[in-house]
């Protein structure tokens, strides 16, 4: 029998006599209560790996908008300008407003987004300015 020591952590192979010990530290394990591991059945650690696994992927998407509306944000943001801007002024416009939006989906659900435009628009704009 495989047995580890709970003073040294040293695997031990023993044979069932009276005076049982480790073969490291010496010390005795004749008052100790031993009990068998028992790992989970596969059946149930799939279960549980698919289960969470599912829950997590959910919780990484419950934050989202619809990807219609993320598109529709950013271009309106990106494009808000009326006057001809450089590339490299439109790409770093365009990181802000991923960024703002971003920040904004963390702060400001999609119900609260359909429902009061006024507050996404200000956690936006807000957003916005600290993102550049």
């Amino acid at each position: 029998m495989n047995i580890e020591c709970p003073h040294c952590n040293t695997d031990n192979e023993i044979e069932l006599t009276e005076n049982i010990q480790c073969n490291k530290c010496e010390k005795s394990f004749t008052d100790l209560k031993l009990s068998k591991r028992q790992l989970m059945s596969a059946g149930t650690a799939l279960l549980l790996g698919a289960f969470g696994g599912y829950k997590a992927d959910a919780a990484f998407d419950e934050d989202r908008y619809p990807l219609a509306v993320e598109y529709a944000i950013v271009d309106t943001c990106t494009n808000s300008s009326k006057n001809m801007i450089s590339v490299d002024w439109y790409d770093s416009k365009r990181q802000v407003c991923l960024c703002a939006l971003e920040k904004t989906e963390q702060s400001v659900s999609y119900s609260d987004y359909k429902s009061d435009q006024a507050l996404f628009l200000s956690h936006f704009k807000s957003n916005a300015r600290n993102c550049s």
